[in-house]
């Protein structure tokens, strides 16, 4: 795992990293840095970084390519749930579709895309640490997030999606 470089911010550790199965996943030019964090809604003082939190990293660098293609995946159903929701209410035959993406497969998202945020919260299932993902896309200008637990998507939504410790702790409940 490559070194990370941590500060404390206004919503508690946070560094920047890189990871190269999602370098081409952008809408702008050049990839930036994706800003990660710890703790997710509810940042304590203090907070250290724990062996879950370097567990919950290295699980991000070693399963990059298999997380993103879980989480392409569960945004094209997600997508395609929500042209569906907006195909229903429709009225009339020039209905537009809010500009979302034509998309299918996950290379119709190539382009539509940009990671920007990934959250890592204290909460974990079978030691491993929820985590969200939250990306700037060109069809909602407040982006999308999308939790998982290890490589299975819990929800996708909301950009505020990613990082709700609640959200995380009501899929552990269910999930038993």
């Amino acid at each position: 795992m490559p070194q990370l470089e941590l500060t404390r911010g206004e919503y508690g550790l946070e560094g920047e990293i890189r990871l190269p199965a999602w370098e081409h996943w952008q809408i702008q030019e050049q990839a930036r840095p994706i800003r990660v964090d710890f703790g997710g809604d509810r940042v304590e003082e203090g907070l250290e970084l724990t062996e879950s939190y370097r567990t919950a990293l290295a699980y991000i660098f070693a399963g990059q390519e298999q997380i993103q293609n879980a989480i392409l995946m569960g945004i094209l159903e997600h997508l395609a749930q929500q042209e569906d929701d907006l195909l229903s209410d429709a009225m009339e035959d020039d209905f537009a579709l809010s500009g979302m993406p034509y998309a299918h497969e996950p290379a119709d998202l190539l382009g539509e895309l940009q990671r920007e945020e990934i959250h890592i919260l204290r909460v974990e299932r079978t030691g491993l640490c929820y985590i969200g993902y939250a990306f700037g896309c060109r069809w909602d200008e407040d982006g999308i997030g999308v939790m998982t637990c290890g490589s299975r998507v819990v929800e996708v939504g909301s950009r505020d999606t990613a990082l709700l410790c609640w959200l995380a702790e009501d899929d552990l409940r269910h999930f038993h």
